[in-house]
């Protein structure tokens, strides 16, 4: 019987997980970047209201950017609120719930990043655990799909115009500030004009077909792998062989740290460096 140990080399390497969240944050964080360009409509008008309008949004785009600062309540209780009047006050609603919306799905991605049992899925605890049936895991992995699906949908239905419109349509308003509200929005509607952030989510959806793949190659070859103190073990060569190569598979995608760093700044390092499956 052959020993077989599968984790990330212990060299300080940011894992897969983290690699993406921080992808994410910083994709997320360019949505904030391009306030800076809504704001010069405001500040050529000389209409109270319009300034107003202009103070408001942009301190509630302020508050959805601090991320590590977050207070959830905080945001919605000011998504919520209403310092302008009359159509104003309508076309200000139209542009909180839009930017609300937008937010949401991608607080939502995050969250789920931040479930640890994702980066458990591949772990020798975890086949001890649910193996070799493995019927939470699978459940776990239908379930988080599902869910990275549902947020790929609402982002792309987000990126429409007709949704986007959707939000201020439903008022009885002037063109004048259906226009008003359409070349802001608009600016907002692209911010993943490159698909960059959409990319990150089909990141994820691979991940979670390649852990079924995994997954499902252990249940069909039960009986022949166990784990002892912690290791991971087949009963012959070839069997280890074909599960090394379904983890290259996941692994060979992998972004080398310096393209990250080019994109995203530097990657904190991880003290331990502890990879997907855990010994």
């Amino acid at each position: 019987m052959r020993c077989y140990i599968c984790g990330l080399k212990r060299e300080g390497k940011c894992t897969m997980v983290k690699k993406i969240i921080i992808g994410i944050l910083a994709v997320v964080g360019g949505i904030f970047l391009v306030f800076g360009i809504i704001v010069g409509f405001f500040l050529v008008s000389d209409f109270k209201q319009e300034d107003k309008l202009e103070t408001e949004i942009e301190g509630f785009w302020e508050m959805t950017y601090k991320l590590e600062t977050l207070d959830y309540e905080e945001v919605y209780a000011r998504a919520n609120r209403v310092v302008t009047k009359d159509d104003y006050a309508l076309v200000e609603r139209a542009m909180k719930a839009y930017i609300w919306d937008i937010f949401e799905n991608n607080i939502k991605i995050l969250s789920l990043l931040a479930d640890e049992n994702i980066s458990n899925v591949l772990s020798s605890e975890n086949y001890a655990a649910d193996g070799p049936d493995f019927p939470k895991t699978k459940e776990y992995i239908r379930h988080m799909r599902s869910e990275f699906q549902e947020c790929k949908r609402e982002h792309k239905e987000l990126a429409a115009e007709d949704r986007m419109m959707s939000y201020v349509e439903k008022y009885d308003l002037d063109s004048y500030y259906l226009d008003f509200y359409r070349e802001r929005m608009d600016i907002v509607r692209s911010w993943d004009s490159d698909g960059e952030f959409e990319g990150q989510i089909d990141i994820l959806l691979d991940w979670m077909d390649s852990f079924e793949t995994v997954i499902s190659f252990l249940e069909e070859n039960k009986g022949k792998w166990e784990i002892v103190n912690d290791y991971l073990t087949f009963e012959d060569d070839e069997l280890t062989e074909q599960y090394e190569a379904l983890l290259d598979g996941i692994f060979e995608d992998e972004a080398p740290e310096e393209e990250y760093e080019e994109s995203y700044g530097e990657i904190p390092l991880d003290e331990e460096g502890t990879g997907l499956i855990q010994l």
